[in-house]
């Protein structure tokens, strides 16, 4: 069984929008999970905050992105310096141990692939409207 090729400049934009869409949409339980306590702090406001912005960044820029509204382009130049400063601020913020190693690996496999591919979305997206 082969993997599905996209030839189709469509297909493929449907396929990364839909994946930024399950992005975000993954971050719904983790979202559910900090506001219900996970943190005593008033910090835990903040985090919600910021992973909802993230969240919805993410499925924003997806759902434009699959559609190819040319307002994609707009919202992942906007999508990824949240998820840049989330990962800044999820590594300066943890403690030592398993969850410094825990915030170093989601940054390094999740939150600055997905800066990356945003801010590649915008800067192809610009030029091509020169």
């Amino acid at each position: 069984m082969e993997a599905p090729v996209f030839h189709q400049p469509f297909a493929r934009h449907r396929a990364l929008g839909y994946g930024l869409v399950a992005c975000g949409a993954a971050l719904l339980p983790w979202l559910c999970l900090l506001a219900s306590g996970l943190l005593p702090t008033k910090l835990s406001a903040v985090w919600v905050g910021l992973d909802l912005l993230e969240a919805g960044a993410l499925i924003g820029t997806g759902l434009l992105t699959a559609r190819r509204d040319p307002r994609g382009v707009l919202a992942a130049a906007a999508t990824a310096p949240l998820l840049l400063t989330d990962a800044w601020f999820d590594v300066m913020t943890a403690r030592h141990g398993g969850e410094l190693a825990l915030a170093l690996g989601t940054a390094v496999t999740a939150e600055l692939p997905l800066a990356l591919c945003c801010a590649l979305m915008a800067v192809r997206g610009f030029r091509k409207r020169r």
